[in-house]
């Protein structure tokens, strides 16, 4: 069954195009090859958002966890950014 991580997040800048761009260009491949099957970033205010990845099983969420926390270390280093909690749990609906 499908499981889900939903990480939230906040900045202390605008988000501009380049922020979009990297989340688009690096962080989305990124997620995808620690074995999610989809990966959403999703603004949730003017200065948050979250990111959602879908993995296959709890088994690969779990095997990626460490690599994901690195990513996300990556992320605030270079970018205005913040992670300010997260879920997880298994989908059990989805179309």
């Amino acid at each position: 069954m499908a499981y889900g991580v939903i990480s939230q997040w906040t900045s202390s800048a605008a988000f501009d195009a380049a922020m979009e761009t990297e989340a688009r260009e690096k962080y989305i491949p990124g997620i995808k090859a620690l074995g999610a099957v989809n990966a959403f970033f999703i603004y949730t205010g003017d200065t948050t958002f979250s990111v959602i990845s879908i993995y296959p099983d709890e088994a690969a969420a779990t095997a990626a966890a460490e690599k994901q926390k690195a990513m996300r270390a990556q992320a605030a280093a270079e970018m205005p950014v913040k992670m300010v909690g997260e879920v997880r749990g298994t989908v059990f609906a989805s179309f």
